[in-house]
Order: C-alpha cells, then sequence, then structure tokens
C-alpha cells in the first residue's frame, strides 16, 4: 500500500528583477532527508497548529479558504494557507504579515527583528501563534495565488499532498536561508534557474521545473502573478508510464504546465 501523503505548502515569492522577474529558490541540506542538495521554493508540511490560526488571517475565513482551494479536504484548507506563511518566513525570513489595523505588510527592519526567533519556532521552544499574537500580526493570505497541487509519487517512501503558492515578495524585506533546513539561497530568473538546472549545476525535481516553466516570458512580476491567478489547479499525481521507447514520469496535460513529461529512462538495446 502506497505511503499516505502527508499535507504540506509552498511558496513562490516572485520579484522584479533587473530583466524580468525572479523567484527565490532554497538549497537543501545536502544531509536532509528529504530532496538534499535540491533547489525548492520555500515550504514545508501543514502543522496542527496552523488549524487554529484562521482568527489571525487576513481577507479570507475558513469557509473562503475551502472555496479557494477546491482541490483539498474543506476542512483542512485554512491550514494549507497558515502553512504556506509560516514555513515562508521559517525558510526564507520573509513574513507576509502586516500589524493589526494596517493594510501595508510589515516592512525590513520589522521582519529582520523577528527573523531571530524562527529557529526558536522551528524547534518548537516557541509557538508561531505567541510570535503572531505577541507583535499583532496578521497573515496576509489575501495576497497569495493558488498555483499548483502536486501529489508524491505513490512509490515514494516519504510522500506529501502540496499546494503551490505564488505571490510578490514583500518590498523591504530580505530573504536569508535558515542554515538548517537549507543552506544557500538565490534570486533567479526562472529561465536561468531552468537553463542551469539543464546543465547539472542546479538540482531540480519535476514539479518544482515545471513550475519555473509556467514563470517565463514575463516583463513584471505583477504580470506573472496575475496569470498565476488565471491557472487551473489541477491534482498532479505523477505516475510512470511507458512510451515510445522510454519511461516517462506524466501529469495530467489538463493542468495546463507547458509539458505533461518528463524521461526518467530509456529503454536498452
Amino acid at each position: 500500500m502506497p505511503v499516505q501523503p502527508l499535507p504540506a505548502s509552498t511558496v513562490i515569492l516572485i520579484r522584479d528583477g533587473s530583466r524580468s522577474p525572479e523567484v527565490l529558490m532554497l538549497e537543501r541540506h545536502g544531509k536532509s532527508d528529504f530532496l538534499p542538495d535540491m533547489y525548492v521554493f520555500p515550504g514545508g508540511r501543514v502543522e496542527e497548529s496552523d488549524y487554529a490560526l484562521s482568527d489571525r488571517v487576513q481577507g479570507l475565513t475558513d469557509r473562503g479558504a475551502a472555496a479557494l482551494l477546491t482541490t483539498v479536504d474543506p476542512d483542512h484548507a485554512m491550514g494549507f494557507v497558515v502553512a504556506a506563511i509560516r514555513e515562508t518566513w521559517e525558510e526564507s525570513g520573509i513574513l507576509l504579515a502586516s500589524r493589526r489595523g494596517s493594510d501595508q505588510l510589515i516592512g525590513g527592519e520589522h521582519a529582520a527583528e523577528l527573523s531571530r526567533h524562527r529557529l526558536e519556532v522551528q524547534a518548537g521552544s516557541r509557538s508561531f501563534r505567541d510570535l503572531v499574537e505577541s507583535e499583532d500580526l496578521i497573515l496576509a493570505a489575501d495576497r497569495l495565488a493558488v498555483h499548483g497541487h502536486w501529489i508524491t509519487p505513490e512509490a515514494v517512501p516519504r510522500r506529501f499532498d502540496t499546494l503551490f503558492f505564488a505571490t510578490l515578495a514583500p518590498p523591504g524585506q530580505l530573504a536569508a536561508h535558515d542554515g538548517v533546513e537549507s543552506t544557500d539561497h538565490v534570486w533567479t530568473r526562472p529561465e536561468n534557474a531552468l537553463e542551469q538546472g539543464r546543465e547539472g549545476k542546479l538540482r531540480i525535481i519535476f514539479p518544482t521545473a515545471c513550475t519555473l516553466e509556467t514563470l517565463v516570458g514575463f516583463d513584471t512580476a505583477e504580470a506573472a502573478l496575475a496569470a498565476a491567478r488565471e491557472r487551473p489547479v489541477v491534482p498532479c499525481l505523477p505516475v510512470f508510464v511507458e512510451k515510445d521507447g522510454e519511461r516517462r514520469l506524466t501529469i495530467p496535460e489538463e493542468a495546463g504546465y507547458p509539458r505533461s513529461y518528463e524521461v526518467v529512462g530509456r529503454e536498452s538495446g
């Protein structure tokens, strides 16, 4: 029997670069038991405590989250949203939140101060709720666009049921890898990341590459985010098939990615 996938969230942070939009990617620690040395977007698993933070979410009720995230259990939808914001902060130091009563995201100085507490929250010695309440913060869920839904193949022993979100990087906030789960970070044009992946300079898995391909060709970060909001969200559970002498990892064409498979092997002879 396949292992039951754990709920998780990932966030594509987009900003305007000197030539075209850039996204934030983190290098996973080489000794990690999940995707070591891979370049990924910030994210991680949904925690039980995430479901209890709906009272601290801006512009999205539990019912609204269920209506937005139509491919997951409606009772669990808000947990995916909160986890997206919490995990992005834990892994990159960027916090999608504002002071209560303000419509502006917190600035760089405030975010830098809060970053000192990231490892405490990761280690469980302090809760994310405690941090949010002590700083009187509201989580900016209304800034997130649902970009995709990926489920780890059934043959893999450690599986995740992951929602991909996209958002604009808050102006003034600086990214910083945590040094625990990730050992490096880079702002890069999706085109560059894909090219480096093909050249073997960056290790990128299939879902990440497919996501990067949807972000190519935009002039501004706003345009890339607007396109993300219009994407169809179809659960992608990659399956292995044999076709034309190739072993392929395939996803549904209706998911709207530029390609629907990756070649992972070829028949010998």
